[in-house]
């Protein structure tokens, strides 16, 4: 694969993570706690503030990790939110994994981790 061709790819990941993560971290801030804990039985045991720092966490990697592509001069804060968002979903898999829950979210997770830990790879390789 030739570096544009992997570019692009990266550039899609990127986008695809940003995405998922604004998502997450605005249904986390917006839904009321009630309605969230519905949907999400795992919040019934952590707090509304807990879900909600949860969610700007996300919210403020996803940000993090596109900003420093505008503005140079905040190039230190991508590999910081691409850790941020990486222990954010350490701790998601290890909280589904001790409700026992089925291990479809922790593969889903795993797999989100991946990716953000292979762009964040790939950003830092480039810029060397």
């Amino acid at each position: 694969m030739n570096s544009k061709t992997t570019n692009i790819i990266i550039w899609i990941l990127q986008g695809l993570m940003t995405l998922a993560f604004l998502m997450a971290g605005a249904m986390k801030i917006f839904t009321p706690f009630d309605q969230y804990v519905e949907t999400m039985p795992y919040a019934a045991e952590l707090s509304a503030t807990i879900i909600k720092l949860i969610g700007t966490l996300e919210i403020l990697g996803a940000i993090g990790m596109n900003v420093p592509f505008l503005i140079k001069k905040w190039h230190f804060l991508s590999p910081l939110a691409a850790l941020g968002l990486a222990a954010t979903m350490v701790g998601a898999i290890a909280t589904h994994i001790t409700r026992n829950e089925p291990y479809g979210m922790q593969v889903a997770f795993l797999i989100i981790l991946g990716i953000v830990a292979f762009v964040r790879y790939k950003r830092i390789q480039a810029a060397d």
